[in-house]
């Protein structure tokens, strides 16, 4: 190799390998241009997704918050229901208790074999037990309820809870044989009335005496209506109904109140005891039409109206109450009333009281009438408080002549107004419902047509179609 090849070569080796040099620094700096880059890259990705983060968390926490939220009725209700909290009475375990001891009666028979002389002298005594014990009962909490008791009225309340168990436990077993006589009674009063479906009764005629759960009503303070009903246990003590009611009257515009009832119309229905023989049967037969109009448009949308459930009582009331009278006429020919004074069979709780020896100069049904006339003229004038104490006013007038009506407002109207043949009712329905049972040539008649009705105009289409003309002020 000479000497010029020798140098070009060096050259040339020098040179390639400082070109190779300057390449790699370039390549270094674009190696570290590129990471930067995704440096860069991944930061905004990072500061992307954190952005993107927190819209999504805010737009899902605005879309739970607008989805849970309830509608201002919604929880205007559940403030009502919070003011009877954990009170409330458990239907299902009342329904898996009595059935299981129906099945029991139905294979026991209790009152097979029975005359009808015995039968019926078993249902009096038990019925008279049963207001005797309503009697001692309530000595028995007047008693306990004084403050500082003496030593010997301390022994005169425990003679009196020893005769108080003591009527417990034989109205307890006595209980299943009354209830069957008067089931069976009840039942061959339907079937002479023709309601039977050939030779049987259906739903069977079945109830159960027993104290029914108390029923708690909301109604507005400006208007007379029930915007809200629950049950709740029964023997709640009077400082708890108290408690409920201010709890709802604390809510704007609301005020409570916390009602007895004679009857409910569950299966088999429950009855108290605690009352006229008369007035028991009634409801046995007042409870049995309830659940026959389950099945019909009349009980299925019960609730649907407040015209609907006015109906739906009305027509309790008016087959009740004949029913009950077949059964006295056959079995308790003494008991039959003049006709001008049959009792109804859903009347006020503070009927009850007529039976005790309210003199007859004041007439409960005619002030009571008079006074929700008022209330209603002092509500649709706006003159809420002038009609409360409207009402207080007349209701300790009621007390002064023996009704004991502990609350007198829109609430209880609300509720007692709901029985068009109640004095606390202004509603036409209870004079609708008469002129057509009167012009129905028999009670099936009647029922069979009124258990189709979805509305008050299925009332008045039925009057129209018999040519019946109500009385003047109907």
């Amino acid at each position: 190799m000479s000497v010029e090849q020798t140098v070009t070569t060096k050259d040339v080796t020098t040179n390639g390998a400082t070109t190779n040099g300057a390449t790699a620094r370039r390549l270094s700096r674009d190696a570290s241009a590129d990471a930067a880059s995704r440096r860069d890259i991944a930061r905004a990705s990072v500061r992307w997704f954190e952005r993107m983060l927190i819209v999504g968390i805010v737009l899902w926490a605005a879309w739970i918050q607008t989805a849970s939220a309830i509608p201002a009725h919604e929880a205007r209700l559940r403030t009502f229901a919070l003011a009877a909290a954990g009170l409330g009475f458990d239907l299902v375990e009342w329904e898996v208790t009595s059935l299981r001891a129906k099945a029991r009666a139905f294979i026991a028979q209790p009152a097979a074999g029975l005359s009808e002389a015995d039968a019926t002298s078993l249902v009096r005594e038990y019925m008279a037990r049963a207001v005797t014990l309503g009697h001692l009962e309530r000595e028995l909490e007047a008693r306990i309820s004084q403050p500082d008791v003496a030593a010997e009225e301390n022994s005169a309340v425990a003679d009196l809870r020893a005769e108080i168990d003591a009527l417990r436990t034989l109205q307890g077993a006595e209980r299943p044989t009354v209830e069957a006589i008067l089931e069976q009674q009840v039942t061959w009063a339907l079937q002479e009335a023709g309601l039977g479906v050939g030779a049987r009764i259906l739903p069977p005629v079945k109830f159960a005496f027993t104290e029914p759960p108390r029923k708690v009503i909301v109604s507005p303070r400006d208007r007379i209506a029930m915007e809200y009903t629950r049950m709740v246990e029964a023997g709640l003590p009077l400082d708890t109904l108290e408690s409920i009611e201010s709890r709802i009257g604390a809510q704007t515009n609301a005020v409570g109140y916390v009602s007895n009832i004679g009857g409910l119309g569950a299966y088999p229905s429950m009855v108290v005891d605690r009352a006229t023989l008369s007035w028991v049967i009634s409801t046995i037969a007042h409870e049995w039409v309830h659940n026959y109009l389950t099945f019909f448009p009349l009980g299925l949308f019960y609730f649907g109206s407040g015209d609907l459930t006015t109906m739906n009582e009305t027509v309790a009331d008016i087959v009740g109450e004949e029913i009950g009278l077949l059964v006295l006429e056959r079995y308790y020919p003494d008991l039959v009333p003049p006709e001008a004074l049959v009792e109804t069979t859903q009347a006020p709780e503070s009927d009850r009281g007529a039976a005790e020896g309210v003199p007859a100069v004041f007439d409960f049904r005619a002030e009571m009438r008079t006074t929700r006339l008022e209330v209603d003229r002092l509500l649709a004038a706006g003159l809420i408080e002038e009609a409360e104490a409207y009402m207080e006013m007349r209701r300790q007038l009621f007390v002064e002549n023996g009704y004991i009506i502990r609350v007198l407002n829109q609430a209880y109207f609300a509720f007692h107004g709901s029985y068009a043949t109640s004095p606390a009712s202004v509603s036409p329905i209870g004079p609708k419902m008469a002129a057509l049972r009167a012009a129905a040539a028999d009670l099936p008649g009647f029922l069979h047509t009124v258990r189709w009705f979805t509305a008050q105009a299925d009332l008045d289409q039925a009057l129209i179609d018999r040519d019946v003309v109500l009385p003047a002020g109907s």
